[in-house]
């Protein structure tokens, strides 16, 4: 098991590498922002949304911003109204009823009362259930299907409505490591299809569970050739924002109304109780990645605090340590009681997809065989 050497980050991260130094993409996109001009890259970014917007002046919207709710869509939404002084709609594709908590509701209710236009699109309750069951035994992942309604429903409105540009916060490439998602230049993202989670978008099992295609129009991601007919280009955000950051988003978030998980990161893993808020099932998600690939919210939120020079590298492994496999009892009941199995069922299955190498897989549930930072444990 190989480590970043400023970060944290495991050489099982999906769609990841180190340079030659043992550096990931997203230290090496850090250390070369540090001198970075941002009022220049703003003006740049500022060129590129008037070109794209100018045909759409009369429209009651010239972009779209995809949102939660949450801390980070809420600050984009803000910072594309005030600060690009455009005309966002605001999509969500939300959970089912029974799925989105009530917090996840208040946060879009909050971003219609600072006086967004907001569309919901909620798939079918039912198929969608159906959809996580499957997706959970199939792939220990069950977001995979949520997630495919998430990333495919805002193109499909860009598209149905004529509006030319979709605006996505961070670069996945570069801020993060995923570099399926490495476009033409900072601002592209135009191969956002090729993320972790949208490559793997082969919808034959979605079918399966579903019976027919007439079910699956949510989660089908349009094609490059309809999103070319219709010049949709997506652009990254993140490249011009210096002050970019979990603390930052979060406390101006909760400045304009945003409602946090009152659990602490012992119960979620989540440090400021601001991170994927809209339903609880995350969690048990998150704790699912990271008997798979060693490493999940206690590991991303230190390595974001490393990079910002917050914490030092060895500072950050407590974080690892704690709150990697945070996950609060009754979040894994609930999630076991929706899909309709027992919490003994969930966890003979999860030691199916556990890492062979990095957990020990004998007992009732897997057992880490390393130390995060540091590798396997002789």
């Amino acid at each position: 098991m190989i480590y970043c050497r400023r970060c944290l980050t495991p050489n099982t991260r999906p769609n990841g590498r180190f340079n030659a130094d043992g550096v990931c993409p997203a230290c090496e996109f850090t250390s070369r922002t540090r001198d970075v001009n941002y009022l220049a890259r703003f003006h740049e970014l500022t060129a590129i949304v008037k070109e794209k917007t100018r045909t759409n002046r009369e429209r009651r919207h010239n972009c779209i911003v995809g949102v939660s709710g949450g801390k980070d869509s809420t600050r984009q939404a803000l910072w594309v109204r005030d600060k690009l002084g455009l005309r966002p709609l605001l999509v969500s594709v939300a959970y089912p009823p029974r799925h989105l908590s009530h917090i996840g509701a208040a946060n879009l209710a909050n971003l219609v009362s600072l006086g967004f236009d907001t569309l919901v699109l909620g798939p079918a309750p039912r198929l969608s259930k159906e959809l996580v069951r499957a997706a959970f035994f199939r792939f220990a992942n069950w977001c995979k299907a949520t997630e495919m309604a998430l990333f495919s429903g805002v193109p499909q409105i860009a598209i149905e409505r004529k509006i030319p540009l979709i605006l996505w916060g961070e670069n996945p490439a570069l801020q993060v490591g995923d570099m399926g998602t490495l476009g033409s230049s900072i601002w592209d993202g135009q191969n956002l299809v090729n993320s972790n989670t949208l490559a793997g978008g082969d919808l034959s099992w979605f079918t399966e569970v579903a019976g027919t295609d007439r079910r699956l129009s949510p989660y089908k991601f349009p094609s490059r050739e309809s999103l070319r007919r219709a010049r949709v280009q997506t652009v990254f955000l993140g490249p011009a924002w210096e002050d970019w950051s979990m603390p930052n988003n979060s406390s101006l978030a909760i400045a304009h109304g945003l409602t946090h998980r009152p659990a602490g990161p012992e119960a979620t893993g989540d440090l400021f109780g601001t991170s994927m808020i809209d339903e609880d099932w995350i969690v048990v998600n998150m704790l699912l990645k990271y008997y798979k690939l060693g490493f999940s919210r206690g590991t991303e939120a230190a390595n974001e605090l490393i990079r910002a020079g917050t914490i030092t590298r060895e500072e950050g492994i407590p974080y690892a340590d704690n709150y990697d496999e945070a996950c609060a009892p009754e979040y894994l009941a609930s999630f076991c009681r929706y899909i309709g199995i027992t919490e003994a069922e969930f966890w003979a299955h999860v030691k199916k997809f556990a890492h062979p190498v990095l957990f020990d897989v004998s007992g009732p549930r897997p057992v880490r065989r390393f130390r995060p930072g540091h590798g396997l444990i002789a």
